[in-house]
């Protein structure tokens, strides 16, 4: 008897404590609420976005630049109208637009604490950039065709340089790539260098499990 009295004396607390982490969690789920917060934080991410594109010197980033989530693509604003990632140039536009917005996610998940690896590996990003096997093999920025494409690559390991240093040490960025830049602060990233029969896979490695004709 003396038991359910006790019950029901700690019932109301109980009950009321409960109330509170419905009421926390119907407000977690609220539409408008959970759009407030999506939006933010496309407006935090696009902000980025806008700002690595323009010192990218991408076509279309003078006005503003967005990650449109319901159709998982670029967008840039202009005067015309808005530009979807198809209608936004070359192949290099292309690239330009998917490194920027990698980059902003990345940035935004970092900053934000969300359980998403905090690790990028890239490869072969400066592709249309070599595109002789001379060019790829030494990897000089000497042997791309133009100064404006030279000036690209350039620009586009330094955003990378830059932007890795801003996460320092919560990010790891792993590039794979054609690019030998002579920058010291370039050199001083390398870690590997995988050129005159050097390679991912060893060759010994590939001789010894070599299997007999």
């Amino acid at each position: 008897m003396h038991f359910t009295r006790a019950g029901v004396c700690c019932g109301a607390p109980l009950v009321a404590l409960s109330q509170g982490i419905v009421n926390d969690l119907e407000t977690q789920l609220d539409s408008d609420a959970v759009q407030e917060r999506l939006d933010t934080a496309v407006n935090y991410i696009s902000a980025d976005m806008t700002e690595y594109a323009r010192q990218l010197k991408l076509e279309w980033s003078a006005r503003h630049v967005r990650l449109d989530v319901r159709k998982l693509t670029v967008f840039a604003d202009t005067d015309e109208g808005p530009q979807p990632l198809l209608r936004i140039g070359s192949g290099k536009n292309w690239l330009g637009y998917h490194l920027v917005a990698h980059l902003a996610l990345h940035r935004f998940l970092t900053l934000h604490q969300r359980s998403v690896p905090r690790m990028l590996m890239l490869d072969q990003i400066t592709g249309p950039f070599y595109p002789s096997d001379l060019a790829k093999e030494s990897g000089s920025s000497s042997h791309i065709r133009s100064d404006k494409d030279r000036t690209t690559v350039h620009g586009m390991f330094e955003l990378m340089h830059e932007w890795v240093a801003d996460l320092a040490p919560n990010f790891q960025l792993i590039i794979s790539d054609h690019a030998n830049l002579p920058d010291q602060w370039y050199q001083d990233c390398v870690r590997y260098n995988w050129r005159n029969g050097e390679a991912l896979i060893p060759q010994e490695w590939i001789d010894e499990h070599q299997l007999p004709e």
